[in-house]
């Protein structure tokens, strides 16, 4: 293959890698290694393949054998801190970012490389680095989304988002943007707004993971405060048989559980205009979500049986006062297991960041 016809293959598999075509350029750049196993820019361009593909060590070999073949090459050094930070070695990372600076001092993406490298350890150093990579290219969404998300590393929330908002004004597509912005409504817990927000991300970018496991995630939380909220019901249904006789804990039971429904209803209602279908898809496939439907079962079905239909005993009649008392020892796994669902719920929220 001459210079030229390699030149234009490397044209060729960009323009896969940027449509996210991975996987058919890795194959073609392999084939081409095969011929020119030393070309810089096929194996920058394959090591980026690799990250895309979630093969971080690959990449990162491949990415140090770039490096060897053009030592002096900023974008080289790019590469291999980008295959670095993947893979979670956020130290060497900054160390290529470092040098990809020091070879190219004014080139903006070698300053945000550093500052995504540097915010895993070092959030007010990465600060320093995204404001210089904000200088050189003020008009690069890119930079303005990082510099959101280290300010709100460093607990700017306010400015975090003006700075979201300033990159989806430069570019209306920037679906890191628009995650990152859902993200800061969810925290307010501002939870259709936070779903719409996730969706729009995906929308702009469908091979965007995290925006995804936010939308799953966040549908989950909603569906565990849901349940966590039908186990205090039941306790309260429970507690009120102490207090009134069958006809009045059927009353209850019964408005208890048309409440709870209707409330599961628009629950699900208001996720599905936010989200559309995808909300299905999470109720069938995801175990969390399955899960936490089937506990909700359990207090709605308790209230069935236990306040209308009266099939489980809630209280006894005390024959000689004619006063109803509370069966105290079904109190004790209603209120565990509705602890639980709530503990559940606290647990994914805090995985979902």
């Amino acid at each position: 293959m001459t210079a030229p016809d390699v030149r234009d293959e490397l044209v060729r598999v960009s323009a896969l890698v940027d449509v996210g075509r991975a996987g058919e350029a890795r194959e073609r750049l392999v084939a081409l290694l095969a011929e020119e196993p030393t070309n810089a820019g096929a194996l920058r361009l394959l090591a980026r393949c690799h990250n895309i593909l979630g093969d971080h060590k690959e990449a990162v070999r491949v990415a140090r054998a770039a490096v060897a073949s053009e030592p002096a090459s900023e974008h080289s050094q790019r590469i291999l801190a980008s295959a670095l930070n993947a893979a979670g070695d956020h130290w060497a990372a900054t160390s290529a970012a470092r040098e990809a600076v020091r070879l190219a001092p004014d080139v903006w993406m070698c300053h945000w490389l550093l500052a995504d490298c540097l915010r895993h350890f070092d959030p007010k150093a990465a600060l320093d680095s995204v404001v210089r990579a904000r200088t050189l290219a003020p008009d690069e969404a890119d930079v303005h989304v990082l510099y959101g998300v280290i300010v709100k590393q460093l607990g700017r929330t306010d400015e975090a988002r003006q700075a979201y908002l300033h990159a989806l004004s430069i570019n209306p597509n920037q679906a890191t943007a628009h995650n990152n912005l859902a993200v800061l409504d969810r925290l307010e817990r501002k939870w259709m707004r936070a779903l719409a927000g996730f969706r729009t991300s995906l929308r702009h970018n469908p091979q965007q993971k995290l925006a995804k496991d936010n939308l799953t995630a966040t549908i989950v939380v909603l569906l565990k405060r849901f349940c966590a909220a039908t186990y205090l019901c039941a306790v309260g249904v429970l507690i009120a048989a102490a207090g009134t006789n069958s006809a009045g804990l059927r009353l209850i039971g019964i408005a208890t559980l048309a409440t709870l429904l209707l409330l599961l209803a628009l629950l699900l209602a208001l996720t599905r205009r936010s989200v559309g279908h995808f909300v299905g898809t999470v109720l069938r496939k995801d175990r969390r979500a399955v899960n936490t439907l089937i506990a909700t079962a359990i207090p709605l079905a308790f209230i069935a049986l236990g306040g209308i239909a009266q099939v489980i005993p809630l209280h006894r009649m005390d024959t000689a006062l004619g006063h109803s008392r509370l069966q105290g020892s079904s109190v004790v796994p209603m209120i565990g297991l509705g602890l639980l669902a709530a503990t559940r719920g606290r647990a994914s929220r805090r995985r979902d960041k």
